[in-house]
């Protein structure tokens, strides 16, 4: 009884494993080199127990340098830095870039093409993630934004020695760089529905400043960077009591309902 059990066993492990003929093989395949150019990053997530919102307009150069400017909160501090640095291919889709004087650095994926997409910092302590794109070269106009602008975006709000965290879509006009809206918001479950108005406040062609009033008379000051191609804008909210960073889409521009402003 005992050998005809083990041979059973030998028989059960010994048996060839079945295999599918037509099961497609994995490929892997190579991203292109990294591209020099221009982007706009924008960073979200939390330092430590504060959270963190911030913009970089960054450029890549082809033998690795990089130089940046950078639009940061962490809780309720606001700073601009500019800075240089590296990046480094580390495999053929993945990629560091580090600053300084920050001392910061981002790990970064590629698209097939080249194209930086998405990061972490990695930065200790840091709980961020990034998304980037392409900032092409050429000057920011106010006629290049007309039409209109749909976003959503996750902020914080502190109250009560504590953050808690809010949600707003919003809907944009925007003609020659003033902009009237309406904002669905929710602050910790209390709805609200507010329009507003304010105007975008050139500082370096396509980086400035937003100012906004709504109808309550609340003010709203943001640090703003636009998309070259005339495709939407950034935003950081820099109030000491709010923290909202988002990315804004503008639609394909409607003449007949562009608001004029008086």
């Amino acid at each position: 009884m005992r050998s005809s059990f083990i041979g059973s066993v030998l028989f059960i492990a010994l048996a060839p494993a079945v295999v599918c003929a037509d099961q497609p093989e994995l490929v892997v395949e190579d991203c292109a080199v990294p591209r020099a150019g221009s982007y706009l990053v924008v960073r979200q997530g939390q330092r430590g127990d504060s959270p963190l919102g911030a913009l970089h307009l960054e450029t890549w150069s082809e033998d690795g340098s990089v130089r940046g400017r950078r639009f940061l909160r962490v809780g309720r501090h606001y700073s601009e830095t500019s800075y240089q640095g590296r990046w480094q291919t580390l495999s053929t889709c993945r990629l560091t870039v580090t600053r300084v004087p920050q001392g910061s650095a981002s790990s970064v994926l590629l698209t097939d093409q080249g194209s930086p997409r998405y990061g972490i910092s990695t930065r200790v302590g840091d709980v961020v993630t990034e998304q980037w794109l392409p900032q092409p070269a050429g000057a920011c106009k106010p006629s290049a934004m007309d039409g209109t602008v749909l976003s959503r975006q996750m902020g914080m709000t502190f109250a009560d020695g504590a953050w808690t965290p809010n949600a707003v879509i919003q809907r944009e006009t925007w003609s020659a760089w003033r902009m009237a809206g309406l904002a669905v918001s929710s602050y910790d479950g209390d709805g609200e529905v507010t329009a507003y108005q304010g105007r975008f406040l050139q500082d370096d062609n396509c980086v400035g400043r937003i100012r906004q009033r709504d109808t309550r008379g609340v003010n709203y000051s943001y640090a703003a960077i636009l998309r070259a191609d005339g495709t939407g804008y950034a935003y950081l909210q820099i109030q000491s009591d709010d923290l909202t960073v988002a990315l804004l889409d503008r639609l394909a521009p409607d003449r007949e309902s562009i608001v004029r402003f008086r």
